[in-house]
């Protein structure tokens, strides 16, 4: 622990961004929900706790950018001594009249994220928990009794400034991009108590500097024993950031430096970082995977000593119909590192975008999404693609964006249309309401809002949790409800009971849209036909 005068440089990150939620990557995207009438205490203890302290104090895991941070401050001259990374309940016993500078880390500070966009407005339950753990912190009564010097970056950071709170929430500085040398800068200047500016941009272009020469290593294990192996995409899908980055790629060494301090330090899981698995090493101008690079990649983590689980971040679908081979060498090793299971199965899975089945927006928007393939050939790219994935235990996670700009009926009946060709594949579908980003081409457009919701754009929501209960609901009620009789009583009578409720409720409270959510609600809550269960194993993570 910090003596009571506290530590010069306090690092942190809100209560959700802290946790790894029960080990659980994908269960993050929960944070985006309101909390409803739920005590914060229970949610905290229940949904997302923490790990418990190290020796000293300081949290013993922490999200991949703060630890990022840290290397940086650490390799641009600040003592060891001078830095803590800690837990947000543990901010009084580092923070005092000796703290310079608290730096927080932050996704979505004021719930503009895509998922918390969507779930918080139509499921309700008041703000988004990543809002309400942030703004706990900012107003923690240390940062208000000692007053450091607060810088907030991250990739979310943007959103205090396109929200106009930064000033009200006490932010000093809203820090931009996370290139080494104006951060390291930055902090000099704070903890001198110089003049800092209000909005810090420490420019991430990576035509303009070289990355894997003044990007330090992590020198302490992230959340999910993140590992970064690729950075930007360079695709240049125009609702997103990281695909109008030039691509760059660890090189194999670094990788496994990261990869033997996380299992050192206690993560036996290892996420590998990425916009996509499948570009990794790739040099092709037309997005051919470099099968090769990728294999040796996953070899060498899944061959490390203390691994015993490897999930990907991200892939993208167009090289899984370019290289089906590839697909069938990687599944043989990662199907033994897998960190899921359904079905009684080890399982594959990473986060896709499918984003939406009308071939004129993919055009439009995301033409190098399907490369080495045209814009026309979407759809059959996507179907292809996920029988590919699932003849191989990939059970993908698929993002749908609805409300782009310019989308209209006929856009969105092609991907009903796709959904319907889709139905028989095992996958988990995330519709989600188009969100201008900062830094991405559309960011200046206007983004999807409940009250716009057309009828095919109701079908295709309600559609893609159909799908979701008709695959997931029965393997998730008999690893909770081993009881046959107990089984029959919540998929029957208590689930439809509930649905009928919360029907009624949203009947009420939701003006122009209260039908349309009763009648939604109501119809994901009915019980499945026996045809409907999948399976009668478990669907559990992995430990």
């Amino acid at each position: 622990m910090a003596s009571g005068l506290g530590t010069k440089i306090v690092l942190t990150a809100s209560y959700t961004e802290m946790s790894d939620f029960a080990n659980s990557p994908f269960m993050a995207f929960v944070g985006g929900f309101g909390k409803g009438p739920i005590p914060l205490s229970y949610v905290r203890k229940t949904l997302y706790p923490h790990k418990p302290k190290k020796t000293d104090g300081q949290a013993s895991y922490a999200p991949y950018g703060l630890r990022k941070v840290e290397s940086i401050l650490l390799e641009g001259g600040f003592a060891r001594e001078d830095i803590a990374v800690v837990y947000p309940e543990d901010l009084d016993h580092f923070i005092g009249p000796n703290t310079k500078v608290l730096g927080i880390s932050s996704m979505d500070p004021t719930g503009m994220g895509y998922v918390s966009k969507t779930y918080s407005s139509i499921v309700g339950g008041g703000e988004p928990m990543n809002r309400i753990e942030f703004r706990k912190l900012v107003m923690h009564p240390a940062i208000k009794k000692f007053k450091p010097t607060v810088i907030v970056g991250g990739y979310g950071s943007w959103q205090l400034e396109r929200q106009k709170v930064s000033e009200s929430y006490g932010v000093d500085c809203v820090l931009m991009g996370g290139r080494p040398g104006p951060i390291v800068e930055l902090f000099k200047k704070a903890v001198n108590g110089e003049a800092i500016p209000r909005i810090a941009k420490a420019d991430e272009s990576l035509n303009n500097w070289d990355y894997n020469k003044e990007m330090p290593l992590t020198k302490n294990v992230a959340i999910h024993g993140a590992v970064e192996i690729s950075k930007g995409c360079g695709r240049n899908c125009q609702f997103c950031t990281p695909t109008m980055q030039h691509k760059i790629d660890m090189p194999l060494e670094k990788i496994m430096h990261e990869v033997a301090l996380s299992a050192k330090q206690g993560s036996d899981h290892i996420t590998l970082i990425t916009e996509d698995l499948f570009l990794y090493g790739q040099k092709d101008p037309n997005f051919a995977p470099n099968s090769e690079a990728i294999l040796k990649l996953c070899k060498n983590v899944a061959d490390y000593p203390g691994v015993k689980s490897i999930q990907a971040a991200h892939m993208s679908l167009a090289p899984v119909c370019h290289d089906q081979k590839m697909i069938r060498d990687l599944a043989e090793i990662l199907i033994d590192k897998s960190w899921y299971s359904f079905g009684g199965k080890p399982i594959i899975t990473a986060e896709t975008g499918v984003e939406t089945g009308s071939p004129r927006l993919m055009k439009k928007y995301m033409a190098g999404k399907m490369l080495p393939y045209q814009p026309e050939q979407w759809p059959e790219i996507v179907t292809n693609a996920f029988g590919i994935l699932n003849d191989n235990d990939w059970y993908p996670l698929a993002t749908l964006i609805i409300g782009l700009p310019d989308e209209k009926e006929e856009d969105m009946l092609q991907t009903l249309e796709l959904m319907d060709d889709l139905k028989n594949y095992n996958a988990f579908y995330v519709p989600l309401f188009f969100v201008p980003l900062e830094n991405c081409v559309l960011m200046n457009k206007q983004g999807a809002e409940m009250d716009s919701l057309s009828k095919a754009r109701w079908d295709f929501f309600v559609k893609c949790w159909e799908y979701n209960i008709k695959i997931w609901k029965p393997t998730f009620l008999e690893n909770k409800l081993r009881n046959p009789f107990l089984y029959q009583f919540f998929d029957r009578v208590i689930i439809p009971y509930f649905g009928k409720l919360l029907g009624a409720y949203y009947s009420i409270t939701r003006r122009g849209t209260g039908d349309q959510f009763k009648q939604a609600v109501y119809q994901l809550s009915l019980p499945m036909p026996d045809n409907g269960r999948r399976t009668k194993g478990k669907i559990k993570t992995v430990s």
